[in-house]
């Protein structure tokens, strides 16, 4: 079996990044492949790997730029190179491509390659400042990932798209008909400024100056960190302020995605990601924006919608015509949960991402 080291963004909690990883450590052919994950930090995603019976250690990364790490991560990246070493490790794949120099330190000690996962949509400068040039080979989740990479001069060949992925065998299509007076529209993520929740509800308030039929369900909770609590803080402030609170709902942290998506009629998403996957898996349709994956993710007309984010009354129109035509809403939903099947299995992800170990392995 070929040793690989992982590099996990989080341990602390699951995010559409955590659950990629997990789908890829979990699924990936294990007679051939022997994975283990180092994470940051302890928690839930952490207790999910050792459930699955996933080897996991707990290694602090400080971020490789911030000033104030500027002594502890050449002490963390000589404790991952040993960690590395121990493990006999033949590749190392982070996660999470702010750790690239963590990975080229592995790299360049233990003369093994390097994969990094590209999650973000990135600029070249970026591109250029965590040093993707160095890296023998980087997945991007969609062609307009892959796009700034290209900008920076990193060669093509280099570069592998992959799909997010999402478990067909959990995340179904309620069976029977599902009833009820209202149309429900969600938003899913941690509260944060990224996914843009603050818009969302400013969305939310134009639909219901037209249709009070509809009700919205915020998904997902803040991180501990100031930045985030004060993001949620306004998130709140701003349903108070156009009077919303009986049309929007907070749900929290959520630990049952799939009966949470099943309980959506539609899902709009501000930011792509790996729910896009999720809903139409369930056979709900999306409203997403030009971000990303999501262009790549939604066929237009089909299984949802790519609407620009700038006006919003686009998103909300496109809202309301699903609201009021359930019927439609339903065809869209069920054209969405067959190209999920068709685009986004664990299989056909695992298969890709193994083929592109097997190259720079010398195998391929």
């Amino acid at each position: 079996m070929i040793p690989i080291l992982y590099l996990s963004h989080c341990g602390s909690s699951i995010g559409g990044g955590e659950k990629q990883l997990a789908y890829l450590v979990e699924n990936i052919d294990r007679t051939r492949y022997r994975p283990l994950v180092v994470c940051p930090d302890d928690g839930v995603f952490v207790e999910h790997l050792r459930r699955a019976n996933i080897p996991t250690v707990i290694l602090d990364l400080p971020p490789w730029r911030k000033t104030k790490s500027l002594i502890t991560r050449y002490s963390a990246a000589r404790k991952l190179v040993s960690l590395a070493k121990a493990h006999d490790a033949h590749l190392a794949h982070t996660s999470d491509s702010w750790f690239n120099p963590y990975l080229w330190s592995v790299r360049k000690h233990l003369k093994i390659p390097v994969v990094s996962h590209v999650r973000n949509l990135l600029t070249p400068a970026q591109v250029r400042k965590y040093r993707f040039d160095r890296m023998d080979s980087i997945i991007a989740i969609s062609e307009q990932s892959s796009l700034p990479l290209i900008q920076a001069g990193i060669n093509a060949p280099k570069i592998e798209v992959v799909h997010n992925c999402v478990d067909l065998s959990v995340f179904q299509p309620v069976s029977g008909p599902v009833y009820s007076a209202k149309y429900v529209v969600g938003i899913v993520g941690r509260i944060e400024p990224f996914k843009r929740q603050k818009m969302f509800v400013e969305i939310a308030a134009k639909v219901v100056t037209h249709c009070k039929e509809i009700r919205f369900h915020v998904i997902g909770a803040a991180l501990d960190t100031a930045e985030h609590r004060t993001y949620e803080h306004e998130v709140r402030q701003l349903v108070a302020k156009y009077g919303m609170q009986a049309f929007v709902r907070f749900t929290g942290h959520c630990t049952d995605m799939p009966k949470a998506m099943q309980e959506l009629d539609l899902l709009v998403t501000l930011s792509a990601g790996s729910v896009i996957a999720e809903a139409m898996a369930v056979g709900k349709p999306v409203i997403g924006t030009p971000v990303g994956s999501t262009t790549e993710m939604i066929v237009h007309g089909e299984t949802g919608y790519v609407v620009p984010l700038d006006p919003i009354e686009e998103i909300a129109d496109k809202i309301i015509e699903l609201a009021k035509d359930p019927d439609r809403s339903g065809r869209m939903g069920q054209r969405a949960r067959k190209y999920a099947e068709e685009a986004f299995s664990i299989e056909m992800h695992v298969q890709k991402v193994q083929e592109v170990y097997e190259r720079v392995l010398g195998k391929g």
